[in-house]
C-alpha cells in the first residue's frame, strides 16, 4: 500500500486529503528509480488513472538532466512545444521553469493548455530548489468538480461551451502592458512575423485579429466537458476558473482564508480593487483573458465562477514540495496551480502528448 499523506487545506474548515506517494524499495539513488519505473510501470500507470497523481519522494534527484531522464522513463513522448500563457525557461530540451510569474501571483487550478485541441496527456514537475514559504503547487481532481457541481450550471456550461478571448500586447505596442498580461504575442509564439502566428494560431483553431499598436487578439471556443480517453469518466475542462476576469481576485479570498497573514490580505485587497476598475472602465472583450459563453458571446456570471472555484477548493490538495519530489499528473483528469510564495523556489516542468 502507498503511503498516504495527510494534510490541512483550509485553516477555518480543515479537510484530509491523500496524495499517493511513491517511495524507494531498494535504494534511493537516481538508477534505483529507474529500475523502480521498468519494474512497475504497468502499477503506476493503473495508480496514475485511478489517482490522478502521483509523487515520487525520497529519490536523490538533484539537477534537470536527473528529472528529465526520470520522466522519460516515466513517459517517453515528451514534448517542447508550449503553446500555454505562463512565461518559462528552458533547462534542458524537455525541462522547463514552471513558471516565471511573480511569488504572489495566484496560478489558478488548470488542466495545462485545456483551450487547444491538443492539450498534452501527461505532466512531471520537480522540486529543484524546495521553498520555505508557500509555494506548493496543488492538485484537484476535476472529475469530481464535475460531479459535484451544480446540475442546472454543469448542463449549461456542456450545452454552450465557453469561447476564450486573449489580447497580447506585441514588441511595438508602445501604451502600457495590462496588469494581468503574461506574454507579449512574439514571446507566445517565437517570433516577430505575422504570417508565421497566422498559420500556427490555425493550427490550434485560433481565429487571428491585429489590432492598433501592434496587438493581437485571439479567440476561439472550446467544449467545457472532456471525456476521459481511457475511462470515459466526463471531467471539468477548462480555463473558466483561470481566463475569467472575476477568477483571480476570487482565488485570493480562498488563498487567504488558508493562510491568514498579512502578505495574503495585502495581494487580495489589491487584486480585487484592480478588478473592481477594470470592470467599471474596461469592456470584458478588452481584457486581457476573458471566458464566455461560446453559443451567443453572453457573459459567464460571477456566480458561477465562485461556484466551480469553491468546488475545487473543497477538493484540492497541496502537499509542500521537498527537494527532489517528482510529481506526475494525469492532465486528462487533475489539475495544477500554484500557491503564492515568499523566498526562493525553483519547480521545474515537462510535459508529453
Amino acid at each position: 500500500m502507498l503511503i498516504k499523506l495527510a494534510f490541512c487545506i483550509l485553516a477555518s474548515n480543515p479537510k484530509r486529503f491523500i496524495l499517493k506517494q511513491i517511495t524507494p524499495n531498494n535504494g534511493s539513488s537516481k538508477e534505483a528509480l529507474l529500475e523502480q519505473i521498468a519494474g512497475t510501470k504497468q502499477s503506476i500507470k493503473e495508480q496514475l488513472l485511478e489517482n490522478g497523481a502521483l509523487m515520487f519522494r525520497g529519490f536523490d534527484l538533484k539537477t534537470p538532466e536527473d528529472f528529465e531522464e526520470v520522466a522519460l522513463a516515466l513517459e517517453p513522448g515528451l514534448q517542447n512545444n508550449y503553446a500555454g500563457t505562463s512565461p518559462r525557461n528552458s533547462r534542458t530540451k524537455f525541462v522547463h521553469s514552471a513558471s516565471e510569474l511573480p511569488g504572489h501571483y495566484p496560478i489558478m487550478q488548470h488542466c495545462e493548455m485545456s483551450f487547444l485541441p491538443t492539450a498534452p496527456r501527461y505532466l512531471f514537475f520537480f522540486c529543484y530548489v524546495e521553498p520555505q514559504d508557500g509555494g506548493e503547487t496543488p492538485v484537484c481532481d476535476f472529475r469530481k468538480v464535475y460531479d459535484q457541481m451544480d446540475p442546472k450550471i454543469r448542463k449549461e456550461f456542456e450545452r454552450r461551451g465557453v469561447k476564450l478571448i486573449r489580447n497580447y500586447t506585441g514588441p511595438k505596442t508602445k501604451t502600457g502592458k495590462d496588469v494581468y498580461q503574461l506574454k507579449r504575442w512574439d514571446e507566445l509564439f517565437k517570433t516577430t512575423d505575422h504570417h508565421v502566428v497566422e498559420e500556427e494560431a490555425k493550427k490550434n483553431e485560433l481565429e487571428v485579429t491585429w489590432m492598433d499598436d501592434d496587438r493581437l487578439k485571439l479567440v476561439n471556443s472550446r467544449p467545457s466537458v472532456l471525456e476521459h480517453p481511457d475511462t470515459g469518466e466526463k471531467v471539468w475542462f477548462n480555463h473558466l476558473q483561470v481566463f475569467h476576469r472575476e477568477a483571480a481576485a476570487i482565488e485570493y479570498k480562498h488563498i487567504y482564508k488558508r493562510r491568514g497573514d498579512l502578505f495574503s490580505l495585502k495581494y487580495m485587497i489589491a487584486l480585487n480593487t484592480i478588478t473592481f476598475f477594470k470592470r467599471l472602465f474596461k469592456k470584458p472583450e478588452d481584457e486581457a483573458m476573458h471566458m464566455v459563453f461560446a453559443d451567443d458571446g453572453s457573459e459567464i456570471p460571477k456566480s458561477y465562477v465562485e461556484h466551480v472555484e469553491q468546488l475545487i477548493w473543497n477538493n484540492l490538495e497541496a502537499e509542500p514540495w521537498k527537494r527532489g519530489d517528482v510529481l506526475m499528473i494525469d492532465n486528462f483528469s487533475t489539475s495544477h496551480g500554484r500557491l503564492p510564495y515568499k523566498g526562493p523556489r525553483d519547480i521545474l516542468v515537462a510535459w508529453s502528448a
